[in-house]
């Protein structure tokens, strides 16, 4: 004759086995989560950063795409000298260690230069005027000097040996002149002045009449 299990034993029986059936499936969810994040982040894959200086652009892509990696162009420097479209610089610099898929900012030489609008300077002491334009990148600045009563005033800016309207643009970084006023030699001016003053003596071979006129002594 068999024997009936209470159901307070069914009951706790019944407990144990979903408790056990839960902890399975939390566990394999766990462990599937772990499994798709490793994939996804690929953790604790990394790769060193080759250098890319010097090279174009679009090579300099081509090789992080074999890496795993992409670039992005932030910034564009016009250069004289520089290849248009080469790489200047980058970040992070070559030989550091990033994940795949991270960007490499690169800046590159600008195939053109950029223009820049020149402020109006015309009044401004010269130093004033120069603090200005070399904020704005103008390096090579001429100074060419004028008379006049006060010195160390801007009266026009020149590029290409053409004075600048206001505002007016070019290319930046170009040579341009500052044309500023320069005081005169008091000296030399007072000088030049009493000599003009002098009264004119009469020249060889001629002498004053009363009346004003002259009479040439060569006539005799």
């Amino acid at each position: 004759m068999s024997k009936k299990q209470s159901p307070k034993s069914l009951f706790g029986g019944g407990i144990i086995k979903n408790l056990l059936k839960m902890a399975a499936a939390a566990l394999l969810l766990a462990l599937l989560a772990f499994l798709f994040l490793s994939i996804y982040t690929r953790h604790g894959q990394q790769v060193e950063i080759p250098s890319l200086g010097g090279l174009q652009a679009e090579e300099a892509n081509r090789l992080l795409h074999a890496k795993g990696l992409h670039a992005e162009i932030v910034d564009s420097v016009y250069f004289r000298d520089g290849v248009p479209g080469a790489v200047i610089d980058q970040t992070p610099k070559a030989g550091n260690k990033v994940k795949e898929g991270r960007a490499i900012y690169i800046t590159i030489y600008s195939r053109t230069p950029q223009m820049v609008s020149v402020p109006e300077l015309v009044d401004y002491s010269t130093r004033q005027a120069m603090a200005m334009l070399t904020s704005m990148g103008f390096n090579q600045i001429a100074i060419e000097e004028i008379p006049a009563e006060y010195a160390g005033l801007v009266v026009a800016v020149k590029y290409h040996g053409r004075p600048l309207a206001a505002e007016e643009k070019i290319p930046a970084a170009s040579p341009i002149t500052l044309v500023v006023t320069k005081a005169f030699d008091r000296d030399s001016l007072s000088m030049e002045n009493d000599y003009n003053s002098l009264p004119q003596q009469p020249t060889n071979g001629q002498r004053e009449l009363g009346n004003g006129g002259n009479i040439d002594d060569t006539f005799f």
